[in-house]
C-alpha cells in the first residue's frame, strides 16, 4: 500500500490500513477468508464514487475526460490479493507481444524493436506497413462476460473466476453533479483505480487475439512471424503491404468488438515506409 494518498470514500487511509497493527490485520485475514469461502465481497465495496479527471484535447468535448472510480481501500487490498493469486497464471497465457503490466517487460523494449524495424527495413530496401490502432475507452468498454470466459479458457481456478463474477455483479458508482449524488449501474467494464483491472483487460485481450488467424501474416523480425506488438491496450500491427495490413485491421475489429472494445478511428493512424508499392486507383 502506497503512503500519502488520499482517503477512500469511508475516509480509510492506505496508513491505516497498513500500520494498523497485528490486531486488525488479523481481522482483515479472516475477512478476506470468508469472502473466498462464499467467493463474493459485502455490498459496501462493490459501490463507488466516481471523478472526472480532464486528458489532452479540448476540454469542451467529453471524450477527453476520463471517469476515475475512488474505490473502498480494503476491497482494493482484497482484490489486490486475489490478483497475486492469479498472476503467475495469467502472464504465462501473455505472448511476448503483450509488454503492459508485466513483470520483467517494458513499453520501453516495444519501442526500441519497433525502431530496429524501421532501421532494418529502410537499409534493406523491404516495405513495411505499420497500424497503430487506439482502443476509445478500453477498460470501460470490455464485456464482463468476455474477462470471465478468459479467465475460463486461460485457466484460473474456478473459485477465483466464481469471486469475480460475484464482485462484478450489482456493482454501481456514484456521480457528483449540481450537489446531487447519481448512482449508475455498472454493467461493462473493468474498474478504473481498480488494483485487478489491468490483468483482467490483458486477459481478455489475449483471448480476442487468439481467435485471429495470422499464423500467415506480418513481417519476418530474427526468423519468426511478427504480426503485432501491444502496450498494453494500444496496438501496432506489422505487413509488407497495405491490402494485408488493411485485412489485418478489419479482422481486429470485427474481434474486438464481439468483445464490447471499440477501435478509435480518430486516434488510428497508419504509416507506409518509401518501399511499399500501392497500385494506383482505376
Amino acid at each position: 500500500l502506497k503512503a500519502d494518498k488520499a482517503p477512500d470514500p469511508d475516509g480509510i487511509t492506505n496508513e491505516a490500513l497498513k500500520f494498523g497493527g497485528y490486531e486488525l490485520w488479523k481481522i482483515i485475514t479472516k475477512l478476506f477468508n470468508e469472502c473466498l469461502e462464499i467467493e463474493n465481497i459485502p455490498t459496501q465495496w462493490k459501490q463507488s464514487s466516481t471523478i472526472i479527471i480532464p486528458m489532452k484535447g479540448d476540454r469542451e468535448d467529453l471524450k477527453n475526460y476520463r471517469p476515475i472510480a475512488l474505490l473502498p481501500t480494503i476491497y482494493k487490498l482484497f482484490t489486490k490479493v486475489l490478483v497475486n493469486r492469479m498472476t503467475r497464471q495469467l502472464d504465462e497465457q501473455q505472448p511476448r507481444e503483450q509488454a503492459g503490466f508485466r513483470s520483467g517487460f517494458s513499453t520501453i523494449d516495444h519501442l526500441h524493436v519497433i525502431n530496429q524495424i524501421l532501421e532494418r527495413t529502410r537499409e534493406c530496401k523491404i516495405p513495411l506497413c505499420m497500424v497503430f490502432v487506439d482502443y476509445e475507452k478500453a477498460f470501460d468498454s470490455i464485456e464482463i462476460n468476455a474477462v470471465i470466459n478468459a479467465l475460463v479458457r486461460q485457466n484460473i481456478p474456478k473459485k477465483y473466476i466464481r469471486t469475480l463474477l460475484n464482485i462484478d455483479t450489482d456493482c454501481s458508482t456514484s456521480i457528483r453533479l449540481f450537489n446531487n449524488n447519481i448512482a449508475i449501474p455498472i454493467n461493462r467494464g473493468v474498474r478504473q483505480g481498480d488494483t485487478i483491472s489491468p490483468k483482467l483487460f490483458t486477459a481478455a485481450l489475449e483471448d480476442v487475439f487468439r481467435t485471429l488467424g495470422w499464423e500467415n501474416r506480418g513481417i519476418m523480425v530474427d526468423g519468426e512471424l511478427l504480426t503485432h506488438l501491444r502496450f498494453p491496450d494500444d496496438i501496432v500491427l506489422f505487413a509488407y503491404d497495405v491490402k494485408t495490413v488493411a485485412e489485418m485491421l478489419k479482422e481486429l475489429n470485427e474481434a474486438s468488438t464481439r468483445v464490447g472494445l471499440r477501435i478509435n478511428r480518430a486516434k488510428t493512424q497508419a504509416m507506409k515506409n518509401a518501399n511499399v508499392l500501392v497500385k494506383p486507383s482505376s
